[in-house]
């Protein structure tokens, strides 16, 4: 058996929800087609990993439940989802066969993208839609969350989580602010 033939590759779709993290699979199984395959998480600023079956040739769809955030019963039928943090996910699919898998990077900014809009909304409409300085830091905040996701994509989440943290900190200043 040529391992060159199983090739393990998966997308995370932008659900612009902060309950959800959505991953396609792309990869082509051959061989190992009805041989089980699993996917790992790990969660911002976690170590530990959770994982299941993942779905081939589907969409995996994870949410609070499924990671340990909500739903200590056993029956979760019922139970609402919580959001899911913002930061860098680590998250990997392995085929059946050892030393045969994927593993990427992904800063979901779902909450972080919500606040966002809220905060130019408000400062848009509630102070002054000319207000140059806001629109300016507005721009260095989108420079900066575009800089952290393309670190993510490159796998350096050091850097991404840098700049992450760049574009809260100007956030805040204004989402905290009261007259500006």
């Amino acid at each position: 058996m040529a391992n060159a033939e199983i090739i393990v590759d998966f997308q995370v779709l932008e659900t612009h929800d902060p309950k959800y993290l959505m991953i396609g699979d792309v990869s082509q199984w051959a061989y190992a087609e009805k041989k089980p395959s699993y996917i790992l998480i790990t969660l911002p600023g976690s170590s530990t990993q959770h994982n299941w079956i993942f779905k081939k040739k589907g969409l995996n769809v994870v949410n609070s439940n499924n990671v340990g955030l909500s739903c200590v019963k056993t029956d979760c039928n019922d139970q609402q989802y919580v959001d899911l943090p913002d930061g860098i996910y680590t998250i990997c699919v392995k085929s059946y066969y050892e030393g045969i898998e994927k593993t990427k990077y992904y800063l979901k900014t779902d909450r972080f993208e919500v606040e966002f809009k809220k905060t130019i909304i408000k400062t848009g409409t509630e102070y002054s839609e000319n207000d140059r300085d806001f629109r300016e830091t507005a721009l260095q905040i989108r420079w900066y969350l575009e800089i952290a996701k393309g670190w993510a994509q490159n796998g350096d989440f050091v850097k991404a989580d840098r700049y992450f943290n760049k574009a809260k900190a100007l956030l805040n200043r204004y989402r905290d602010c009261k007259d500006c």
